[in-house]
C-alpha cells in the first residue's frame, strides 16, 4: 500500500488525516492548509481509490468498509499508532465506518458537512438516477451537473474560474471509480449508535446553508456523541472549505486543539 498518493502538511507528533469527499481529491483541502498548525500537528492528505491519482485505484470490497480498509492499511505504512480522522461528506462516511471497526486506532473523529445517517430511500433513488445518468452520459457532464450544486449562489458567482477547475479536474476521474462511489455512498450502514457508544471525541464542522446535510440533521447528530466539539459555518454550504477557507480552517483547528487539548 506504499504506492498510495499523499500529501504531507507539518511535522508535529500528532497525526491528523483528512479524508476527501465524493468527487475530490486530496488538492480540495488546498486553501485551508495555511490555517493548521505545522508545529503540533501533521496533516496527511491520500487520495481515494477511483479519484485524484488514485482514480485507477480498485478497492477489495465494494462498499464502504472498503474505502475504510484502505484507509486503515494506508495509516499502517504509515507507522502510526493512532490518529484524528477527518472526512468531509463522503470521507465522513468512510471516517465513521472506519470508526465502527477500528475505534481503538482513532484520538479523534471530525465529520466535516456529513453525517452518520444512511440515505433516505429518496436519496437512494436520486443515486441510482445519478448512476444511470453518468453511465449515459459520461464523466464530464455528470461532473459538470453535479459540483455547481454544491455551492452557495453568492459564491459561485464569484468564483467561477475556482469551479470550473474543480469541474475539469473531476472530469478526469475514472469513471468506473466514481460509479462505485455511488453505489457505496447509496448502500452505507447507519452509524448514529456508532456515533453514541464512541469513546474518543467527536467533532464536527456544518454549513449553515448546505443543501446536503441539512442544518437540522447536523444539529441532530452532534447530540448523539457523548464528546462533540460542533461548528457552524454561517458562510458555507457543502464546501465550507473552499467557501469560507480561513473561518473552515480555523474551525477545525480548534476541534483538533481541543480533542489534544492543546492551548489556542
Amino acid at each position: 500500500m506504499s504506492g498510495i498518493p499523499f500529501f504531507k502538511h507539518g511535522s508535529g507528533p500528532i497525526t491528523v488525516v483528512l479524508i476527501h469527499g465524493f468527487m475530490e481529491d486530496r488538492r480540495i483541502f488546498d486553501t485551508i492548509l495555511p490555517h493548521l498548525d505545522q508545529k503540533n500537528f501533521s496533516w496527511f492528505l491520500p487520495d481515494l481509490p477511483g479519484f485524484g491519482e488514485a482514480s485507477k485505484v480498485g478497492l477489495l470490497e465494494i462498499s464502504m468498509t472498503g474505502y475504510a480498509d484502505y484507509i486503515r492499511d494506508w495509516i499502517l505504512d504509515q507507522n502510526k499508532n493512532s490518529v484524528i480522522l477527518a472526512g468531509h461528506s463522503m470521507g465522513g462516511y468512510v471516517a465513521l465506518d472506519f470508526a465502527s471497526h477500528y475505534p481503538e486506532q482513532l484520538k479523534g473523529l471530525v465529520l466535516m458537512h456529513s453525517q452518520a445517517a444512511p440515505d433516505s430511500p429518496e436519496k437512494r433513488k436520486s443515486r441510482e438516477e445519478h448512476m444511470q445518468f453518468l453511465e449515459r452520459n459520461g464523466l464530464a457532464k455528470y461532473a459538470a451537473r453535479l459540483i455547481p450544486d454544491l455551492y452557495m449562489s453568492a459564491w459561485k458567482e464569484k468564483n467561477r474560474g475556482e469551479l470550473d477547475e474543480w469541474i475539469d479536474r473531476a472530469s478526469k476521474y475514472g469513471q468506473k471509480g466514481v460509479m462505485l462511489a455511488l453505489q457505496c455512498m447509496r448502500d452505507r450502514k447507519d452509524h448514529r449508535d456508532t456515533l453514541a457508544q464512541l469513546k474518543i471525541p467527536v467533532s464536527m464542522i456544518a454549513g449553515a446553508h448546505d443543501p446536503i446535510v441539512s442544518r437540522e440533521q447536523s444539529l441532530e447528530e452532534a447530540q448523539l456523541a457523548p464528546q462533540t466539539c460542533f461548528q457552524m459555518l454561517e458562510n458555507a454550504g457543502h464546501m465550507g472549505m473552499l467557501e469560507d477557507a480561513a473561518t473552515f480552517g480555523e474551525a477545525l483547528q480548534q476541534c483538533v486543539n481541543q480533542m489534544t487539548q492543546i492551548a489556542v
